[in-house]
């Protein structure tokens, strides 16, 4: 008695197979996609984590967006400094000729420049301490202004604020710490930490598994 062969069209590239009758699964050998033959009904089998998949999509067109922000930053910082350095030399310019010419009106450009200078440079380190990211992956986080300022706030408010920004993993701890001469405290957040460290800021990313510790006062 001969082999019989079953038709199979690949599902992938859409090549004409031939599989052995009684066998459940073979590979094209066109494409290599392995097909599965059940019931006269064929199917490529996919080990793919398609949410993976979008997820790793959506962080890189995030950090594309972020890439470009961060170029666009860059050319308006580089313009900034070639006229703040354009303003200043052109003010010691002035001050240096009205000062050979005793001129005293002139040569006050001088401290003008200064002056010019020293706001250049105080610009700049303010816009490079408070540059934050302000565009955050799938699996992060950005803390808010009002999770920042948490001194003092109650603790339930602060710890929905974390809760609804993304973090899963948010405990709350009572202290116990208070006795009937400081009632006013009761409920107000004592310390917040992330994964250990209470110096964070608005704008600051952190991953959503971050361990968030909420500790506040109460009798």
């Amino acid at each position: 008695m001969g082999i019989q062969f079953l038709s199979v069209k690949c599902p992938e590239c859409g090549a004409n197979l031939s599989i052995e009758n009684g066998r459940e699964s073979a590979f094209c050998s066109y494409c290599g996609a392995k097909v599965i033959v059940n019931n006269e009904n064929e199917h490529i089998y996919r080990n793919i984590d398609e949410a993976r998949i979008k997820e790793a999509e959506t962080d890189r067109l995030i950090k594309l967006k972020q890439l470009e922000m961060e170029e666009k930053e860059s050319v308006s910082q580089k313009v900034f400094i070639i006229l703040w350095l354009a303003a200043t030399a052109i003010l010691l310019l002035i001050g240096i000729v009205g000062m050979a010419i005793h001129n005293s009106g002139m040569g006050l450009c001088i401290l003008l420049a200064m002056n010019v200078g020293c706001i250049g440079v105080l610009v700049l380190l303010t816009k490079n301490k408070n540059k934050r990211r302000i565009i955050a992956g799938t699996n992060e986080a950005v803390i808010s202004s009002a999770m920042a300022d948490n001194s003092n706030k109650n603790y339930n408010s602060i710890a929905m604020l974390f809760r609804g920004a993304g973090f899963s993993n948010v405990k709350v701890v009572p202290l116990h710490d208070l006795n009937v001469f400081n009632q006013m405290k009761n409920g107000q957040v004592e310390s917040v930490t992330i994964d250990g460290n209470s110096e964070f800021e608005e704008g600051d990313v952190f991953s959503k598994n971050a361990s968030v510790l909420i500790t506040y006062h109460c009798r």
